[in-house]
């Protein structure tokens, strides 16, 4: 399967529309990017970039490559449309990209998962997590702490919390597994008011019971 940033025939076809037109090289200019899944911020592989542009003769093609980045050169100054293209993905055609002479615009595009029956039902009903997946990871909130009753008795130690992590990477109905002495609400509170990248199993979000074991110490 090809990979690249933009097919032979491509270019030779712009190459002859553009020496038709009189256009010279460095009046060029171009569209690059990346494009990632909205769920899991994972790159696309193998994605279809299409621009499109009334400046433009015909339309000129990319792949995305491993790392979902893609490059669309020899492109003549003007206002250009996109259209993203991957099985298992809504169609994504943003418009009014303003390309022009000599410069490249550079874009982040996210693809959201078309919804199919089997990928709704793994969204709203949690399933346990597994060492196949790929664990929720961190992406925003604050940190635990420690309460004064727990300050002044010296607690420390490890606190286990089962919890749900959905696709949107929403922590809730927390479950203390082993507990410590004035820190399970501090803790549980703390979890359900973090934002988490949802579990993936083979690049697809899944909702889980997951259990955070998180070690405690004093203050200094």
């Amino acid at each position: 399967m090809r990979r690249g940033v933009i097919t032979r025939s491509v270019i030779g076809f712009c190459f002859g529309a553009l020496l038709t037109s009189g256009a010279l090289a460095e009046d060029l200019g171009g569209l690059s990017g990346t494009v990632i899944d909205a769920r899991t911020q994972a790159p696309i592989p193998e994605a279809i970039v299409i621009a499109k542009s009334p400046a433009l003769a015909g339309e000129q093609n990319g792949v995305t490559n491993e790392k979902g980045s893609f490059e669309l050169t020899l492109l003549p100054p003007g206002i250009y449309g996109l259209s993203i293209q991957h099985k298992g993905y809504q169609v994504f055609a943003p418009e009014g990209l303003n390309v022009k002479p000599n410069r490249t615009v550079k874009v982040r595009l996210q693809l959201i998962p078309e919804e199919t029956a089997e990928s709704r039902l793994l969204a709203e009903n949690p399933i346990e997590y597994t060492d196949k997946m790929k664990a929720p990871a961190l992406v925003s909130g604050p940190n635990v702490e420690y309460t004064q009753q727990a300050i002044d008795r010296d607690v420390e130690g490890v606190i286990s919390v089962r919890c749900v992590v959905n696709v949107a990477g929403i922590v809730h109905d927390c479950r203390v597994l082993k507990g410590l002495p004035f820190m399970n609400r501090a803790v549980t509170d703390t979890l359900e008011r973090r934002k988490y990248k949802a579990a993936t199993l083979q690049g697809k979000p899944l909702a889980v019971w997951y259990t955070f074991n998180i070690r405690l110490a004093l203050p200094k």
